[in-house]
């Protein structure tokens, strides 16, 4: 077995994976319920000082992920104060509040929620120019750990990150949802949401989310809690092997349910075992020197295994330059070695790799 404790701010997680802010932690019960499951710490529903009134419906399941068009927690701040987070504390749960999304909100709420037990705090924004102040702002009230939490596609995100460290936060949340995104009920012929504008989450989102990762990482030296897009214990590998200190999940959950947290568990145990890792930290951030390397500076080459090979075909049919004309057979002459093939290839019995010295 590995071991998979790990430390994000200050705080000891039991194993890397956390709840992620959302659906799944909108009160006290939510939050222990999702502890019970294994959840190594939860995130709360963002607290604001005014009530979100969402539209209805606002959640949806697609083929790409979960699109939401949610806004902040609905229930009241007083009500997280006094009794959402003394319930989840209670159950046992390691406790990030999630606050935002206005300075305002982060001036009004910080220390309250501290003295209500939140272990650290997550300041959340829309406007990037606002939240290294908000990290201070919280940091200076509050006396806790405090995670900014940023979106892949703001321009400056290692600055951004950067300055948000510099003004108080212990580390970064990378990333949050996606968009503006849309889908049409073809049947209605409106909005698939209660709103023409909405967010995505879920697997689309895991290569974005990795660059946002390694990018912070580099910038700030780390804690990173990894978020978007993980879905199986390879994908939280490869948050961890970007600089990830932990791993948040929130579509995972919602897709699959709970017991999601126990089974990413261990998948995790088991690939960071079949990569070389009897400690999960000493992965933290192991794939970064890699990013370095010069584009094209590799030579590599396409080995094919017979052994494995089924004859699917699949690498024959979508070759784009008509280079293979049967699984073990390709024309030099055509082939740009894209690795497209490789990639469709179920058994790996296609493998782009280095050549040999």
């Amino acid at each position: 077995m590995v071991d998979l404790s790990t430390t994000v701010v200050g705080i000891p997680l039991e194993h890397p994976v956390l709840l992620a802010s959302g659906p799944l932690s909108h009160d006290g019960e939510a939050i222990a319920r999702a502890h019970r499951a294994g959840a190594a710490a939860v995130v709360t529903k963002t607290i604001s000082c005014r009530p979100a009134r969402n539209p209805v419906p606002h959640l949806s399941i697609t083929e790409q992920g979960v699109l939401n068009c949610e806004l902040w927690s609905d229930v009241c701040a007083e009500q997280w104060i006094h009794h959402e987070i003394p319930l989840a504390k209670e159950s046992g749960a390691i406790v990030i509040a999630s606050i935002g999304p206005t300075v305002g909100d982060v001036q009004e709420l910080a220390r309250a929620v501290a003295r209500a037990g939140a272990d650290a705090l997550e300041v959340v924004s829309y406007d990037p120019a606002e939240l290294p102040r908000m990290s201070g702002e919280a940091a200076d009230r509050a006396g806790l750990p405090v995670l900014a939490k940023v979106n892949a596609l703001w321009p400056r995100l290692g600055a951004i990150a950067s300055e948000c460290r510099e003004h108080g936060a212990q580390g970064i949340t990378a990333v949050d949802s996606l968009g503006p995104a849309l889908r049409i009920d073809v049947q209605r012929r409106r909005p698939l949401l209660g709103s023409p504008s909405c967010w995505l989450s879920g697997a689309a989102l895991l290569p974005l989310a990795l660059r946002a990762v390694a990018v912070v990482h580099q910038a700030t030296g780390g804690p990173v809690v990894a978020t978007g897009g993980v879905s199986s214990g390879r994908d939280a590998l490869e948050m961890i092997l970007a600089g990830g200190t932990s791993v948040g999940v929130c579509s995972l959950p919602l897709i699959k349910g709970l017991l999601s947290f126990a089974s990413l568990r261990a998948q995790l145990d088991a690939e960071l075992a079949r990569a070389g890792f009897s400690v999960a930290e000493k992965a933290i951030g192991a794939a970064l020197p890699a990013l370095a390397t010069t584009p094209g500076s590799q030579r590599m080459q396409l080995a094919w295994s017979r052994g494995l090979c089924t004859e699917c075909g699949r690498c024959v049919a979508i070759c784009p330059y008509a280079a293979r004309s049967e699984p073990g057979r390709s024309d030099l002459s055509k082939c740009r070695l894209c690795g497209l093939c490789a990639s469709v290839c179920r058994t790996g019995a296609l493998l782009l790799e280095e050549e040999s010295p």
